[in-house]
């Protein structure tokens, strides 16, 4: 993956693949895909909502991917509802976790009424669209109820991806506002995403950051390859290394970042 410093927009731009439906069919593809499903019952994702929601709300999850959260949700009691866009996950989904309410659908057009849900999970899709999240985010307002909650997370322009762009340690992105083939992802800046989703009608209530041993994995040489051998290791030991790492380093060098808003 080949990254670009946009400079216009203080952003990074991910080139590699595009991350079309296609793209994802195949990413969620599994030999088993009712493990993947049910694979953490309680999720982090669900620890996270029942802070903020009681339950029995309704939450939708806008590109739920493999489901495994939109499962969690439903299992801690929450009236959980995903929506993707790759037609062969979505398909794979009812046959594999036929209990879950899974729509095939697009975020900027969201199957649903007007104030349809108290709570809102997006996780890692804004940043995939080269033209903004505008009609994302204007969808995301529409079916939240008045003082609903949006759950947000993006690749971030956290302080170590900012303090590498000032010195020039990224190329710079000189192909102006044509989509480059292969596009895949930004790394946004939080805080003009916190104030874009203001002016729509949103209240910041928290924001942190997430996964600080990728984004010191990605972006300090040296430690690229120990710390790989750690990302990819579900041994108990490697756990806990994931789990300090996370907490020392998400603040300034996470690789996402999570923003939760109430509808005002």
């Amino acid at each position: 993956m080949k990254r670009f410093y946009d400079a216009d927009h203080q952003r990074l731009i991910y080139i590699g693949h595009a991350a079309t439906e296609e793209f994802w069919d195949s990413h969620w593809k599994t030999d088993d895909f009712r493990r993947a499903v049910t694979a953490t019952p309680n999720s982090w994702v669900a620890k996270t909502t029942r802070r903020f929601l009681s339950k029995g709300s309704r939450v939708l999850e806008g590109g739920c991917g493999p489901a495994n959260h939109v499962y969690a949700l439903q299992n801690q009691g929450f009236e959980a509802v995903g929506v993707d866009f790759a037609p062969k996950t979505v398909s794979l989904l009812k046959d594999a976790a036929p209990e879950l309410d899974i729509r095939l659908g697009d975020v900027r057009s969201l199957p649903f009424e007007n104030q349809s849900f108290d709570g809102y999970w997006s996780l890692g899709v804004i940043e995939h669209f080269w033209g903004g999240y505008q009609q994302i985010a204007e969808e995301m307002h529409r079916v939240l109820r008045k003082e609903g909650f949006l759950f947000l997370t993006f690749p971030a322009m956290t302080d170590i991806r900012v303090w590498k762009a000032k010195r020039g340690k990224y190329s710079i992105w000189q192909d102006g506002a044509r989509e480059p083939d292969g596009f895949y992802q930004f790394a946004l800046s939080s805080e003009e995403t916190i104030e874009n989703f203001s002016k729509l009608g949103f209240d910041l209530v928290d924001q942190k950051g997430l996964d600080g041993l990728k984004g010191l994995k990605d972006e300090i040489s040296p430690l690229k390859m120990p710390l790989q051998k750690i990302y990819d290791s579900s041994a108990f030991l490697a756990r806990t290394a994931k789990k300090v790492f996370n907490e020392a380093s998400s603040s300034w060098c996470g690789h996402s970042w999570l923003i939760v808003l109430q509808k005002q």
